[in-house]
């Protein structure tokens, strides 16, 4: 999923950051170097976790593709963090409010809520994250034997010949063979109908 296309929906949809969203690969460093103010929020992506394959002979699975926002409050007022704890509350909602069914590309359904959980708390901040997902399937064309297919050259049309034998003929002496008569045959031209 092109986290841009979240980020972009949360500075425009999630007036209480006033734009100060951005995107991270992990939130391990982010404690130690963002410089954003609070409350603020850092859209990472997550596991993408595919559904057994739904299909033998092709690319056809269903795909959950997740990502979290991490948020930060301040925590100054209250080290025990019970005030920051109920501005996540509402921060929960907006979030809420801005992603829950929107879907962000054609390939993808609604996005769904997933959790969230108290990453860190200090002195200063509280840092939470809210997990998010949308599903959507791998396709045959999303695969290598859709490329492999493509290069082929084009069916013109072809011609069936089938010389049918009978095992259960009696005066058949040896083990049965086809005998050089053509009993059914079929064209197919190039116009697609048959001959």
């Amino acid at each position: 999923m092109q986290l841009e296309l979240i980020i972009a929906a949360l500075r425009t949809r999630c007036p209480s950051f006033a734009t100060r969203v951005a995107g991270a690969a992990q939130f391990k460093l982010l404690p130690e170097t963002a410089s954003l103010q609070v409350p603020c929020a850092f859209v990472i992506p997550l596991d993408d976790s595919p559904e057994r394959a739904q299909s033998m002979n092709s690319v056809r699975q269903t795909l959950t593709d997740s990502f979290s926002v991490v948020v930060a409050v301040s925590n100054v007022a209250d080290e025990k963090g019970q005030g920051s704890a109920h501005s996540m509350d509402a921060l929960r909602a907006e979030l809420w409010a801005a992603l829950l069914g929107w879907q962000p590309a054609a390939r993808y359904d609604g996005i769904t809520y997933e959790g969230g959980s108290l990453l860190s708390l200090d002195r200063a901040r509280m840092w939470y994250q809210f997990e998010f997902g949308a599903v959507m399937e791998i396709e045959p064309g999303d695969g290598w034997q859709a490329q492999e297919l493509a290069a082929l050259p084009h069916f013109d049309g072809g011609t069936i010949r089938v010389d049918a034998i009978d095992p259960s003929d009696p005066n058949l002496v040896q083990t049965p063979a086809p005998d050089g008569r053509i009993e059914l045959g079929a064209v197919f031209p190039k116009t697609g109908n048959l001959a």
